[in-house]
């Protein structure tokens, strides 16, 4: 049985613990089926209690046609404290559908944005490589991180790749340039985008090598990348990042995210190899979220260890994989309602202090891994301030 037939009929889970942790595992997942994302729009504007976690974990999936009517139907009969939520998800559209939706999705989208889709879907060769280059220049000689400027850029990007405007001997050009520089500029960064959307199989060694660097965005856009080429490739070039404490974060959301034994096997052997509780629990999730079996005498070992986790709902996780594999174990029942109790925990300190409880708990106690970093940065909280 493969990952998604495993975790399909939990997709839509009365049990909001193991939905969200199907949630998770989804989250950077390129291959969900764009029906999914169709089915769980409809359960985010049915269920209420759901609908803020929803619509924040699929941010990454497919938003088509049939997801933008859902989207353009519900969102008017929202709580207007979430629309924001939905509307984020519009950034996800393809331009010519937003052109072709613009009449009705102006109301939500700013007018600066429609001259850069006209850009994107009718402009030539040589306005798009302009305007992307002066993006880049921006994006460079900018103070501080333009997020919703590197968005820009990045569906440049994306047009140049889908228009065959550059060659991989263009792409090989770059990359030798930017090797000769103590930092990726926003031109290499973008260029290890593009091989990740081009699949070039023999960048894989050289891009699994950057995980080794310490720049936060080339590191989101190099595992991104990685996880695209759904290969062992892959992971037999980041493995060895596994068990270096440096790196781990983004290496084992790499292998998590490719669903093969071989996948399976390098995390159980970088949990062996592991001594730090911090990295073993990153290793726990990431083979949680492969739902195969043969992971279980690594999960059944690490519950015995009695400790509190700061970055990972482990009891959540675990207690999830127990219940989607049909797995018995004495604890599952402590272990769901101490996620609960926590869950509930954080909710009342949330409403004593006033937090706005529209998005992600973002308490001082809790912020989970895959939730928006409370600093803005437009990155996971896991790959960002929780590092």
């Amino acid at each position: 049985m493969t990952f998604l037939e495993k975790i399909k009929p939990h997709l839509i889970s009365n049990d909001i613990l193991i939905q969200e942790t199907v949630l998770h595992a989804l989250h950077d997942y390129p291959n969900v089926p764009e029906e999914w994302t169709i089915e769980l729009l409809t359960e985010a504007f049915k269920n209420q209690d759901k609908q803020s976690s929803i619509l924040i974990y699929i941010e990454n999936m497919k938003i088509n046609e049939d997801a933008v009517k859902v989207l353009l139907e519900n969102i008017p009969k929202m709580d207007k404290s979430k629309i924001h939520l939905a509307v984020n998800l519009f950034e996800r559209i393809d331009p010519k559908l937003a052109l072709k939706y613009r009449e009705q999705l102006q109301r939500y989208i700013g007018e600066d944005r429609w001259s850069f889709y006209e850009l994107i879907v009718n402009g030539t060769e040589e306005e798009v490589w302009n305007k992307y280059a002066k993006t880049i220049n921006t994006l460079d000689q900018a103070d501080s991180y333009q997020h919703p400027l590197y968005i820009q850029a990045k569906k440049m990007a994306a047009c140049i790749v889908q228009n065959g405007w550059i060659t991989e001997e263009k792409i090989d050009v770059i990359i030798q340039e930017e090797l000769k520089e103590d930092w990726f500029s926003f031109n290499g960064i973008l260029t290890v985008y593009m091989i990740g959307l081009l699949k070039l199989d023999k960048h894989i060694p050289f891009i699994s090598s950057l995980l080794d660097c310490d720049e936060d965005i080339l590191l989101e856009e190099v595992a991104s990348a990685l996880i695209r080429f759904q290969s062992d490739e892959v992971v037999e070039g980041v493995s060895p990042y596994l068990k270096q404490s440096d790196s781990i974060i983004f290496a084992s959301s790499v292998i998590e995210n490719i669903k093969s034994d071989l996948a399976v096997q390098v995390l159980r052997e970088a949990y062996q190899y592991s001594d730090e509780l911090e990295d073993q629990d990153m290793l726990i999730e990431a083979l949680c979220h492969q739902f195969s079996i043969d992971a279980l005498p690594e999960i059944r070992d690490h519950m015995k260890k009695e400790y509190f986790s700061s970055l990972v709902d482990i009891e959540q996780t675990v207690y999830s994989y127990y219940s989607i594999l049909g797995e018995p174990h004495p604890e599952l029942m402590d272990w769901k309602l101490a996620a609960l109790g926590r869950e509930i925990e954080f909710r009342n300190e949330s409403k004593q202090s006033g937090i706005s409880q529209n998005g992600p708990i973002l308490t001082e106690n809790k912020v989970g891994r895959n939730d928006p970093c409370p600093c803005g940065s437009g990155r996971k909280y896991k790959k960002c301030c929780g590092k």
